[in-house]
């Protein structure tokens, strides 16, 4: 793509300034065009499906930042670089970024940071669609094209399309009601969300159905029309549900979508300003990056790239970083409002566009009366809104709303089994699994649900199932090392070993470990299953104090005082002052007939714990035997 973009910014020719609207239908070229705004998905897709598969989502995740942040960058080079704009709105790009960071640090640091998250996202949001809205436009204007009805129906279809995406797809729903939750409202359940949903369908209906009949008579009575602009709405209104309607993962959702927007905003900047770099009133090194040439393209590239890199030297800082970065994109969603006006004359000949207005200012109080879209939504959360909820309670309210995310119902499974509810947690599971049963690390807790619950033969099949599906996290790993355990406690050892073998070359944690976490949280009441782990853990390590000590308890139990006082002698051994052993050791010595053992036990509990109540109650039981 880099070479691309090279090869163009030498081989192609500016767009005379002046062009008049129709001569092409392009933004710079057929090549151009398709390479980075019309077919970018053909790009971005197997990019993103490789650094999946090579990085996994959350590195990928947070390498999007390159771009996503760094775009914001090409937004501040053209206010801050092309000196005529940057005279217009002096008191704008002077003012307002330092209002913004003071404002933005001072509500994180009185902890309403949820807050401003809450109303950046939605306009973070309308950013994107704004996007895909101007392009279109774009288009038409170049195929002649100023119809009124073709732009408010473009700017409906388009906030159909993204909003249905936003409102119809569980993943998505999901990813947006959190920030509601973290706001401290409360959601509504999938009967009511289903009232919402479908209005949105409604509208859909109409709109699909209001544009193409427009569309339709546009081609009857031969009015210009732009076919590039028809490929733009397909590219971007259904990449855009593409990526949250067929991904599983919400985050490599977010990184293919935004990887697709950056592209283009990179396109449309460089295009731009390369134009205007050809007219005075720019500065140095405005001119040096966008003079043309494999050096200027590498530089703008160098320089966005670097500034994306900057978002991660803020990561560490929490409050302080975050409100820095909300302060770039806000600013950069704010000058997009008004630097990247089509129709202004200044602007449309660095588009190609030969028609337009005169530049113009919108007068103050409207400009600030805008500002209201942003201060108004901020002030309403922060009056109506409350605490973030617990995590319990957030994962409960996601699960009702979005019934069919899986991972909304694998959250609150989790939730439940944590808490002890097991027989919720395992219908939850199923819900999950039933919609989704790709996902490894919800048929791995699943298995533990089953094992913990005595379910062995479930349990078994939920991890073989989890090493069958594409690994996230450590889910192989995870699976591996459960049902080696599980296999060993059936007394399958040499399947166990091959499976423990497996979970270890992909770093997967200590089966000591689990065997002991499973046996201490199976209820007291099941000896028989706290054994079986117990005794499989011993195979691996016979020097295990807490296996000896619940083995030798338990045959004390069952009146096995010969086994009892094997476990427990060898616990002594390993932990001789271990006291609650000493104590279970005098009394199987004492049940076996060993009296003097019993005794000597008995002091060397009393003399590790004068006041034991156990040990002097055997001991005054001891007294004449």
């Amino acid at each position: 793509m880099l070479r691309a973009l090279v090869a163009m910014s030498t081989a192609t020719a500016p767009m005379p300034a002046g062009r008049s609207a129709g001569r092409s239908g392009w933004f710079h070229s057929p090549a151009f065009d398709l390479l980075f705004v019309l077919a970018v998905p053909a790009v971005t897709w197997p990019l993103v499906m490789l650094g999946q598969g090579e990085l996994g989502a959350g590195r990928l995740n947070l390498l999007i930042a390159l771009t996503a942040t760094g775009h914001y960058c090409a937004t501040f080079v053209r206010a801050y670089g092309d000196r005529e704009l940057f005279a217009r709105f002096r008191v704008r790009f002077l003012l307002v970024p330092a209002a913004l960071l003071v404002g933005f640090l001072a509500l994180f640091h009185a902890g309403h940071g949820a807050a401003v998250q809450l109303v950046v996202s939605a306009w973070a949001f309308w950013h994107w669609l704004a996007q895909a809205f101007g392009f279109a436009r774009i288009y038409d204007i170049k195929a002649g094209c100023h119809d009124r009805t073709s732009a408010w129906l473009d700017r409906a279809l388009v906030i159909v399309g993204f909003v249905s995406a936003v409102t119809l797809n569980p993943g998505s729903v999901a990813t947006f009601a959190k920030l509601f939750l973290d706001a401290g409202y409360a959601l509504p359940d999938a009967e009511r969300f289903a009232v919402v949903q479908d209005t949105v369908l409604v509208a859909v209906a109409v709109t699909a159905t209001l544009y193409l009949l427009h569309l339709g008579r546009c081609l009857a009575l031969r009015r210009p029309w732009s076919w590039q602009k028809q490929l733009m709405h397909v590219t971007t209104i259904g990449y855009y549900w593409f990526s949250f309607a067929w991904l599983d993962n919400v985050l490599v959702a977010y990184v293919l979508y935004e990887l697709f927007h950056d592209i283009q905003y990179y396109a449309i900047t460089w295009l731009t300003c390369r134009q205007r770099a050809t007219r005075a009133g720019t500065t140095g090194w405005f001119r040096a990056m966008f003079a043309g040439g494999a050096g200027g393209t590498l530089l703008f590239l160098g320089v966005m790239t670097g500034f994306g890199a900057l978002d991660f030297a803020g990561r560490p800082h929490a409050n302080t970083g975050l409100a820095v970065f909300l302060t770039l994109a806000v600013l950069h969603y704010y000058y997009d409002g008004f630097i990247w006006k089509a129709r202004e004359q200044s602007l449309g000949r660095d588009l190609g566009i030969g028609s337009g207005l005169l530049p113009a200012m919108v007068p103050g109080l409207r400009h600030a009366a805008r500002w209201s879209l942003f201060v108004a939504p901020l002030g309403f959360v922060l009056a109506t809104g409350g605490p973030s909820v617990a995590e319990r309670t957030r994962s409960e309210q996601l699960a009702a709303l979005v019934p069919g995310d899986f991972l909304a119902q694998t959250q609150f499974a989790f939730e439940l089994a944590k808490a002890g509810e097991l027989d919720r947690a395992l219908v939850h599971y199923r819900a999950s699994v039933d919609a989704h049963p790709n996902y490894s690390e919800s048929r791995v807790n699943f298995g533990s649900t089953l094992e913990l619950k005595g379910d062995l033969d479930g349990a078994r099949e939920q991890y073989r199932a989890a090493l069958d599906c594409p690994d996230q996290g450590m889910a192989h790993a995870t699976a591996a090392l459960h049902l080696g355990v599980l296999e060993l406690v059936r007394g399958d050892r040499p399947a166990a070993e091959a499976m423990l073998q497996r979970a270890r070359s992909l770093g997967g944690g200590d089966p000591i470990r689990r065997m002991l976490e499973l046996a201490a949280a199976i209820p007291a009441q099941d000896l028989d299953r706290q054994r079986g782990y117990w005794t499989a853990a011993l195979q691996l390590d016979a020097n295990l104090p807490d296996a000896h000590f619940g083995l030798g308890t338990a045959a004390l139990q069952r009146r096995r005082f010969d086994l009892a006082l094997l476990h427990l002698t060898a616990l002594r051994k390993l932990a001789p002052q271990y006291v609650p052993g000493l104590v279970a050791l005098a009394t199987a010595q004492a049940e076996s007939g060993k009296f003097d053992d019993a005794r000597a036990t008995v002091q060397q509990v009393l003399g590790l714990e004068p006041a034991n109540a156990t040990a002097l109650a055997l001991q005054r039981r001891l007294e004449g035997r």
